[in-house]
C-alpha cells in the first residue's frame, strides 16, 4: 500500500503542479504553432502577402480588406478599411478535431467617441472554422464589438448544436488586450483568456461549450464595417495545437506495470 501511495504521489504531483503553475500563454507555446502572423513585414504589404512564420498558407485576399497592410512597426493597421463590408480573410490549417486548439489574437484599439453610428458597430475577431473551403461554420471565436461611443465589449462566441457563448466583458473606447481562446475539442468546451500587461498575468473571461461536430480547419480574421476613423492594430494572429495527452489513470497503469516489472526483476536477482 506504502509503495502504491508513494507511486500516485510521483506521477500526480508533476501534474498538479504544472496545472497550477501553468498560464495560458504557457500551455500555448508548448504545442504544435499551426499558424503565426507577427506582422513584421515592410510597410504597406496587403494582409494576403504578410508572412506567415509557421506554415507556408497565407491569408487568403479579400477585397473588402485590401487596405488594410501592415505599418513597419509590427503591426496591422485596420484603418485603411474605409468601407462597411464583412471583411474576411482565411488561412488555412491541417484538420484538427481533437486536443486543444489555442487561439491568440494580439489587439489594441482607439475609436474615436465623437464619430459612432449605431448602425454600423464595428467588429474584429479572430475565429475557428470548421470547414474548409471559406466556410461560415463557426466553432468558436475572439469576437470584439463597439456597442457605443465609449464601449467596446469582448466576449467568447460559440456556434451550433448544443453550443454557448461567455460573458461580455465591457471595456473602454481604447484599449490594447492580448486574447486567448482555448478551444478544447476533446471535451467541447472553450474559454476565453485575456490580459492587460502584455502575457504576464490572465483574467478568464469565461467558460462556453462548442458544437461537438465541429473542428478546426481554417482560422478566419475579420473586420467589419468602417475603421478609417479609428485605430485598430493587431500585433499578433496565431493558433497553437495542444496534442490530447492521456490521463491520469492511464499514467497511473502504466506506472503500477513498470513497478511491476521492476520488482519481478529483482526477485530475479
Amino acid at each position: 500500500m506504502t509503495k502504491l501511495r508513494l507511486l500516485i504521489a510521483l506521477f500526480c504531483l508533476p501534474l498538479l503542479t504544472a496545472t497550477t503553475q501553468a498560464s495560458i500563454l504557457d500551455d500555448f507555446n508548448s504545442g504544435v504553432i499551426v499558424t503565426d502572423f507577427l506582422f513584421d513585414d515592410v510597410a504597406n504589404t496587403q494582409i494576403q502577402a504578410a508572412f506567415n512564420s509557421a506554415d507556408t498558407a497565407l491569408f487568403d485576399a479579400d477585397a473588402d480588406n485590401d487596405d488594410v497592410v501592415t505599418n513597419g512597426a509590427g503591426q496591422l493597421d485596420a484603418s485603411g478599411k474605409a468601407n462597411t463590408d464583412f471583411g474576411t480573410n482565411y488561412v488555412d490549417v491541417d484538420p484538427l478535431n481533437a486536443g486543444r486548439v489555442i487561439g491568440l489574437y494580439d489587439v489594441s484599439w482607439d475609436f474615436d467617441e465623437s464619430v459612432y453610428d449605431p448602425a454600423q458597430d464595428e467588429e474584429f475577431r479572430m475565429t475557428f472554422i470548421t470547414f474548409d473551403p471559406r466556410s461560415t461554420f463557426v466553432t468558436a471565436e475572439i469576437f470584439f464589438t463597439r456597442t457605443s461611443a465609449t464601449e467596446v465589449t469582448l466576449h467568447g462566441n460559440g456556434v451550433g448544436t448544443g453550443s454557448s457563448d461567455t460573458p461580455d466583458v465591457v471595456l473602454g473606447s481604447s484599449g490594447s488586450l492580448l486574447t486567448m481562446l482555448d478551444a478544447n475539442l476533446s471535451d467541447d468546451t472553450f474559454e476565453l483568456w485575456y490580459s492587460a500587461d502584455n502575457g504576464v498575468s490572465f483574467v478568464s473571461g469565461g467558460i462556453g461549450n462548442l458544437d461537438p461536430a465541429r473542428g478546426v480547419e481554417s482560422i478566419r480574421l475579420v473586420l467589419n464595417e468602417d475603421f478609417s476613423d479609428d485605430a485598430l492594430l493587431i500585433e499578433r494572429f496565431a493558433a497553437s495545437w495542444v496534442i490530447p495527452e492521456p490521463s491520469t489513470a492511464l499514467v497511473l497503469v502504466i506506472g503500477l506495470v513498470a513497478l511491476g516489472s521492476v520488482q519481478r526483476l529483482h526477485r530475479t536477482c
